[in-house]
């Protein structure tokens, strides 16, 4: 509860920051898709269903390491994001202008340096989060077959 507390208090301070918005929203997204995967293995303890949470281990573990990785990227760019705003103001650059953000960026490396973990949080929430609902599909399918398998199924 304390690091779902902590994430959620880091997508709460990025939520309206027009730069991370709908990283933020989708970071929070699969935090929510990660309580509901907890709150699911609950359940199937509650109705007896305990091989569900026990075959679904290491899906779940990679779930969770997905959401937290997109938490510390989201938690760094925006720490980048503020710095940013702070060296384009001094410099008098505007993000919004392609041609001088794109020459503010070879000139500067600290502005290239936090250009690159925003963009590394794009990537990775764009590309590698949508799997972790994924995973919470596959785990509320309630699929123990792995463990159905007969031991003689396995010999030649």
């Amino acid at each position: 509860m304390i690091l779902l507390a902590e994430m959620n208090a880091t997508i709460a301070r990025y939520a309206d920051n027009p730069n991370l918005m709908d990283m933020a929203q989708k970071t929070q997204a699969a935090v929510n898709d990660l309580v509901e995967a907890g709150m699911y293995f609950a359940g199937c303890g509650k109705e007896g269903k305990f091989l569900v949470p026990v075959s679904q281990a290491y899906p779940f573990l990679m779930m969770m390491g997905k959401v937290v990785s997109a938490w510390l990227l989201l938690w760094q760019a925006g720490v980048a994001d503020e710095k940013t705003d702070a060296l384009c103001e001094n410099a008098g650059v505007d993000r919004r202008d392609p041609r001088s953000w794109s020459q503010f960026l070879k000139e500067n490396k600290d502005a290239a340096f936090y250009a690159g973990k925003t963009a590394s949080l794009k990537f990775f929430v764009n590309h590698i989060l949508p799997e972790v609902n994924a995973t919470l599909r596959s785990i509320k399918s309630d699929d123990i077959s792995m463990l159905e398998i007969a031991e003689e199924s396995f010999a030649w």
